[in-house]
């Protein structure tokens, strides 16, 4: 595989924005792939969005920094390789205004109304005991030790312990994409939003060799062409695109699928509700049976983000339902925060999460058609599946790996070795028979 010189990443979210950082750094993953060669120039790298960068889901997230309820250790073990590749991240990236390694707190319901739940009960403890055995940073304390770890909550009396993950945290998503987009124009990348950077047709090309690589072309590169009407050629393009990964995917011709957001009871929309003031601050993210609570430090700590999983919307839901379910998590916030006693809802938002139809990320080149590719262009699997379509990256997950996969992909792109950690989640694995 020739090196790409020309790398256009669509969507700028946290993913797209911690990929093209990477890329234009020319940094590969410690550990797992070789940086590019001594003397070989970084790649041109294209960021487009649509839209604000990191205004979309990335804004609307918990953006939770964990491996906490996974139980596949694969799995596990790629979440806890990303927590690693964000203190990374943070130390190169000005991460003193957007990182938040604070912890995250757990309890159980008393009284569940499904005791199958695995965040309940003793299916609590079974999940701090399973993640101290695979070395992840994880106890039950006592509740008398709760209010010196979070002074501005008040635990109900009938929980008798938590559960405590000290070495998780949240990342400030809007102040970390400007982070990385501010690194990405100063290493020379290019930044295109708006019409500019709203791609309508993706189609596969000869491109012709970069300056000083000789006369001739190579095969296998992209036309991008966008709603201003400009033509952006590349030599890889990777999908960052989030919820719209399909329509990004299948300007290509294979639209890999996500959860259909739209289908009723449709578990992609969520809601979040931003609150405040709050007179004590929280520091940690807490999750309970009722609500799940973080900081929400764009604004300094003064509003908290509220999220619940018993709260079950879609993008049809009247706006009165929605304001009604805001005022619930509101108010059973304020049971556990008594510094949010004068605060209202101050945004409420429903959020579509790009979901894998099996809840794994998709990671990888996509099954091609081979409509107008070209002769020697396409790649194929081992099992002969071939290849030639668009890099794909989505993930529920965006924030968490963002930052490991970032690495991981950059590797690959820039080295054109496979990384073996990404292997159980290429795009091959959904193609329809």
């Amino acid at each position: 595989m020739n090196r790409p010189a020309r790398i256009a990443v669509v969507g700028g979210g946290v993913l797209g924005a911690a990929l093209a950082h990477r890329l234009v750094r020319h940094a590969a993953s410690p550990g797992t792939a070789e940086s590019p060669a001594p003397g070989v120039s970084a790649p041109a790298v294209t960021l487009l969005d649509r839209a604000e960068p990191g205004h979309g889901t990335s804004r609307w997230s918990l953006a939770w920094l964990n491996s906490n309820g996974v139980p596949d250790r694969g799995y596990h073990d790629l979440r806890t390789a990303s927590l690693d590749a964000w203190a990374r991240l943070a130390e190169e990236a000005g991460g003193a205004e957007w990182y938040r390694p604070v912890g995250n707190m757990r309890w159980a319901d008393p009284t569940p109304a499904d005791p199958d739940d695995p965040a309940e009960g003793g299916k609590l403890t079974e999940r701090v005991q399973r993640l101290r055995r695979w070395g992840y940073a994880a106890e039950l304390v006592p509740a008398e030790r709760i209010p010196a770890l979070e002074p501005a909550l008040r635990l109900p009396p009938e929980v008798r312990e938590v559960a405590w993950y000290p070495e998780e945290g949240y990342v400030r998503t809007e102040r970390c994409v400007a982070a990385l987009l501010a690194g990405l124009r100063k290493a020379g990348g290019d930044l295109r939003t708006g019409s500019a950077g709203h791609v309508i047709a993706l189609e596969r090309a000869d491109i012709p060799g970069a300056p000083g690589e000789g006369p001739g072309s190579r095969p296998g590169g992209w036309l991008l062409r966008t709603a201003d009407g400009s033509t952006l050629r590349a030599d890889a393009v990777v999908c960052c695109a989030g919820r719209w990964t399909p329509q990004v995917t299948g300007l290509a011709g294979t639209p890999v699928p996500l959860v259909e957001p739209t289908a009723p009871g449709s578990p992609a929309p969520g809601l979040v509700v931003r609150a405040g003031p709050v007179a004590t601050p929280l520091t940690r993210i807490v999750h309970t049976p009722h609500v799940h609570l973080r900081p929400h430090g764009e604004d300094g700590g003064a509003t908290v983000h509220l999220e619940a999983g018993d709260v079950h919307v879609g993008l049809h839901t009247p706006a009165e339902e929605l304001d009604r379910w805001a005022e619930t998590l509101l108010t059973r916030a304020r049971a556990l925060v008594p510094g949010l006693a004068g605060a209202r809802v101050l945004e409420r938002q429903v959020c579509v999460r790009p979901l894998p139809p099996d809840g794994r990320p998709v990671v990888g080149r996509v099954p091609g058609t081979g409509d107008g590719a070209r002769q020697g262009a396409e790649s194929a699997d081992e099992d002969g599946s071939r290849t030639d379509g668009p890099y794909v990256v989505v993930t529920h997950s965006g924030v968490t790996l963002a930052a490991g996969l970032a690495e991981m992909v950059a590797a690959e792109l820039l080295t054109g070795r496979p990384e073996p950690a990404l292997e159980p989640y290429r795009p091959t694995r959904l193609r329809r028979d």
